[in-house]
């Protein structure tokens, strides 16, 4: 053969349709838990429906039942994937040189974006208090997260940026409880979060009230953590 001669692409030669079968069956499994984490986000596991997810994913009934038998193997795998991210953010956090308190702390901030910016971690994060899930972290968000919190805050004891009288269980679980109830939090207007009586709402000319601003679970966190300082480390506040 001559070297000008062009060569088959891999996707031609024998074989290649497998390839090319493969990848867009990977791509359909992708598009059908990112459909499934939209769902369950909505509704919930008892309200969704694998109707709903084929639909919101674009493809037939047919095509969600080659992949997932059922709609507890399309929650498992929305859970996973939730794991897995969190868990890779979680990872490159804890391999940080500064002290382990911080670490915690930022790995906090991490979580509470997550939960507001990808709908599978907070799609798995709500999975994992409305069905039975095994206590396995690669499964569990919030076992997931406990287990980084509570190791991160171990180191802390060790390195002195915890306080030496503080309950390291404790101090994760008070950590995971913050993160966790920070979903909620955003949905309240801030008139009413903070506690002050709601202001009068001026229609527009058009008739039409403006929104309320809300409060993020990104500022509802740093509120909360910058409370509880005090008890947990003598680190200055950044």
């Amino acid at each position: 053969m001559r070297q000008d001669e062009q060569q088959p692409n891999d996707k031609e030669r024998p074989g290649g349709r497998v390839v090319v079968k493969q990848e867009r069956s990977e791509r359909t499994r992708r598009n059908l838990i990112r459909a499934a984490s939209t769902v369950f986000d909505r509704s919930g596991y008892e309200r969704a429906t694998l109707s709903a997810i084929s639909e919101r994913a674009q493809v037939t009934k047919g095509a969600l039942f080659f992949h997932f038998a059922a709609k507890s193997d399309l929650a498992r795998a929305v859970q996973a994937q939730a794991c897995a991210t969190s868990g890779a953010a979680l990872g490159k956090l804890a391999r940080h040189e500064t002290p382990a308190f911080e670490i915690a702390n930022a790995m906090a901030h991490t979580l509470v974006d997550l939960l507001e910016t990808d709908v599978t971690v907070r799609a798995g994060a709500r999975l994992a208090q409305e069905i039975r899930t095994p206590d396995d972290p690669s499964l569990h968000c919030h076992i997931n997260w406990l287990g980084a919190l509570h190791g991160t805050l171990a180191r802390a004891r060790k390195d002195g940026s915890l306080l030496p009288d503080v309950d390291v269980r404790a101090a994760a679980v008070l950590m995971l409880s913050m993160i966790t109830g920070t979903t909620a939090l955003p949905r309240l207007p801030a008139d009413l979060a903070t506690a002050r009586p709601p202001r009068p709402r001026h229609t527009s000319a058009a008739g039409f009230a403006p929104r309320t601003p809300q409060e993020t679970g990104t500022l509802w966190l740093t509120r909360m953590l910058h409370l509880t300082r005090p008890a947990l480390s003598d680190l200055p506040a950044n």
